[in-house]
């Protein structure tokens, strides 16, 4: 049964895809709020429903496909009067999307956020606002819990990755000014962030267009500087790209949580070549006994490509003999995936996809000791955790320690009542419950 029609649309946004693009949508609901809107998360219950797509790897594509079909059928049954797809996918394939999906009304690049509130029949200031959302706009509304938020520094990528589709898509790589970025930091502040996760296609080149240097570490202290921030968290940290005076911030800046997320996808030379990474396996073992010797506590996060194509058998044997040495506290795998446009796309030397999955299984369960191992270490320790929610469906609540980014590592446990998310709180470690670590108050 179609749905009286509003005086002003109730818009439901649906977020797919990585921690930048959560940002994008935010940024979007904070535009479209300007205007004379009602927001809704229920997209039944929604005249107009945006999805910001992912399109970066093959399995963020279908989900991002199959949301949309789901929500085609959506607006069919329950008379939705506008679909309107943006993001990484809408980027790409714009004219496809709109020819095999007619129930799609809209699709808009990223370049073109600000059409969004206009095409929803949005009144009042919102219908106003133009271009994407990298620009000097800092108003949003967030989708992460209160307590701490992502803070992205730079938008595209220059880097000629040969699997890497992101240069095609957001274009090259261009940092945000620092008073930009320190002026939305203070905002997420004032919203109650304690924690910013500071992302971008290529952190560690942060400055380096704006300012002809590299200015990261500059940017860190500058941002550890407001009051209510008390963990700000590196992460996309290109190991080409680190340099002595970042190492030297986050080893002496005590807001600057002791975790690096510093992707390596690969450790044999000819792998690292053929995949563009601009780096060598001796540099990448140096960086990382330099970053181990220098910074007191340091939690390392990387990410593996397995089934790369030309991965021969010595090369990958010799990636999973390097992961039991450098013991990586946290680590991402994932089997590569060709995508359209990308020089990998018609390398020869392809892997067949079981022989991937078994690579990806055999790297999983390395790591899987590998955790089990350091996290039995902090059984009987009492450590610093920040509280994100109630357990759901259970007693106790979810927390993090500085070695767990939100959203892709793992949990603490807590037992006890009368905790609140956004609390730090001192608890010590009692056992493992899996990946996650379990603990009791300790105050």
């Amino acid at each position: 049964m179609m749905k009286p029609r509003l005086k002003k649309p109730t818009i439901a946004l649906v977020s797919l895809g990585c921690s930048k693009n959560l940002v994008d949508s935010e940024k979007i609901l904070g535009r479209l709020a300007q205007g004379e809107v009602t927001f809704c998360q229920d997209p039944r219950l929604a005249d107009v429903l945006i999805i910001n797509t992912c399109g970066f790897v093959k399995d963020a594509k279908e989900e991002s496909i199959d949301t949309i079909l789901r929500m085609a059928r959506l607006k069919e049954e329950n008379g939705l009067e506008k679909l309107i797809v943006t993001g990484c996918l809408a980027e790409r394939y714009e004219k496809d999307l709109l020819k095999e999906i007619p129930e799609i009304d809209h699709v808009v690049g990223l370049e073109n956020f600000g059409r969004i509130a206009e095409l929803s029949g949005i009144t009042g200031e919102g219908n106003r606002a133009n271009g994407s959302c990298s620009g000097g706009d800092s108003s949003r509304i967030r989708l992460t819990p209160r307590h701490y938020a992502y803070l992205k520094i730079s938008e595209g990528c220059s880097n000629s990755c040969s699997y890497c589709a992101i240069p095609a898509i957001r274009g090259p790589f261009g940092s945000r000014p620092a008073d930009e970025i320190l002026r939305e930091a203070e905002e997420l502040a004032a919203g109650g962030a304690k924690e910013l996760n500071l992302i971008a296609q290529d952190s560690t080149l942060y400055g380096i267009d704006l300012y002809g240097r590299q200015r990261l570490h500059e940017l860190l202290e500058m941002l550890s500087e407001i009051d209510s921030i008390k963990w700000i968290r590196l992460l996309y940290a290109h190991p080409a790209h680190f340099y002595p005076e970042l190492i030297k911030e986050i080893a002496g800046n005590d807001k600057l949580v002791k975790y690096i997320d510093l992707p390596i996808q690969h450790i044999n030379d000819n792998m690292l070549k053929i995949m563009g990474r601009d780096v060598t396996r001796a540099q990448v073992e140096k960086l990382i006994q330099r970053l181990r010797g220098e910074i007191h506590g340091l939690v390392l996060r990387t990410s593996v490509i397995v089934g790369f194509p030309g991965e021969g058998r010595r090369a990958f044997r010799e990636l999973l003999a390097f992961l039991e040495e450098a013991a990586f506290e946290r680590l991402g795998t994932f089997v590569y995936s060709e995508e359209e446009g990308t020089s990998a796309a018609t390398f020869k030397g392809r892997i067949p996809g079981p022989e991937r999955r078994r690579r990806l299984s055999e790297v999983m369960t390395l790591q899987q000791e590998i955790t089990f191992k350091n996290n039995a270490c902090l059984v009987g320790q009492t450590i610093e955790v920040l509280v994100d929610a109630p357990r759901e469906g259970g007693t106790g609540w979810l927390a993090r320690s500085y070695r767990d980014a939100p959203e892709v590592d793992s949990s603490v446990i807590v037992s006890g009542s009368g905790l609140e998310p956004g609390e730090f709180r001192k608890v010590t470690v009692t056992h493992q419950e899996g990946y996650n670590l379990a603990a009791n108050c300790a105050e």
